[in-house]
């Protein structure tokens, strides 16, 4: 559960080819080698994020909008991206303008921010988009990334959604509660908003550039007590329960491995006569394969999330056939 106070670093993850190459060449940096897919599910109101590159005709209106974006990014590459407006995107020319963006010098940078959010500061009504500029200035003064709202989606989404996230797609998490839920990796290659390592050569090889709004997923309703989000890959899906005053509810085995953390609420998960265990927020407990358990609520009700690998995905269905 990440409950987001400050801006966490732009950042994307690698896919598995990927990842096997920089943890065979760098290890001490690339710890795994794994892919790391990610799934946030809102347990707030209002989530704000940034994910993925702005459809092109918003990126290029931005590049005449803002010039001290354009000249941290660079003539010839804005150029590119403004004689496109009318046309599809093209990796290519997304990803020289990228390039010239996170290749910029510290000296061009800090003088074009300095132009910019004194600009800013001044306007009486900034667009949402401008105010997230002057909240990241606020809190990563002279970093790059204040200036990546105007090339990344910025979006908010609410209880009941989920934003998956897939390998090679930049994205931070602005404000917020979520739960998250992803494959088992530290890969990060981050892009900014952070004083941590920038690895700029294999983020701007890495990324997908494609163009457009992120697609939020909503719950899949399985039942009056239980919603399932599934997500697009064989790593995981999450699952969430939530029972009234005294309710029971029985949880069905699967062919995997499961994660309970209690979101809200008391009681207890109970398997059979073998064991019973008393859950309140923050309780997380594991269950091998094939273990059947019920949960039963206290006097407050019960919320709690499952995790486990995505048994509903076509690919491990197959597997269990061929086996």
């Amino acid at each position: 559960v990440l409950s987001i106070n400050k801006v966490l670093s732009i950042q994307a993850h690698p896919d598995k080819k990927l990842a096997e190459k920089l943890h065979a060449e760098r290890p001490k940096v690339y710890k795994d080698a794994n892919h790391k897919p990610e799934m946030a599910i809102a347990m707030s109101d209002e989530v704000q994020a940034m994910c993925g590159f702005r459809p092109i005709r918003q990126i290029a209106n931005h590049l005449e909008q803002y010039p001290e974006l354009a000249v941290v990014v660079g003539e010839e590459p804005t150029a590119e991206v403004i004689r496109l407006v009318n046309s599809p995107a093209t990796r290519a020319v997304l990803q020289r303008m990228f390039k010239g963006y996170m290749e910029c010098s510290n000296e061009i940078v800090q003088e074009q921010l300095e132009k910019l959010l004194t600009r800013l500061r001044e306007t009486e009504e900034p667009s949402e988009t401008e105010a997230l500029m002057l909240q990241l200035a606020d809190q990563f003064p002279g970093d790059a990334g204040i200036m990546a709202p105007l090339i990344f989606n910025h979006f908010k989404f609410g209880l009941g959604e989920a934003l998956f996230i897939g390998a090679n797609e930049p994205h931070a998490y602005i404000s917020g509660e979520i739960l998250e839920c992803m494959a088992c990796s530290d890969n990060v290659v981050r892009a900014g908003l952070t004083p941590k390592l920038k690895d700029v050569d294999t983020l701007v090889s890495m990324l997908t550039y494609n163009c457009g709004v992120p697609k939020l997923e909503k719950a899949r309703k399985i039942n009056e007590h239980l919603v399932r989000y599934e997500s697009p890959v064989a790593d995981f899906c999450v699952e969430k329960v939530q029972l009234g005053p005294q309710e029971r509810f029985e949880i069905h085995d699967v062919q995997s491995p499961s994660v309970f953390l209690t979101l809200a609420g008391s009681g207890s998960l109970c398997q059979g006569a073998v064991q019973s265990l008393d859950v309140s927020f923050g309780s997380a407990a594991f269950a091998s394969a094939n273990t059947r358990a019920t949960l039963v609520a206290g006097p407050n009700g019960l919320v709690v999330a499952r995790a486990l690998t995505n048994v509903y995905h076509d690919s491990f269905l197959l597997a269990m056939l061929k086996n």
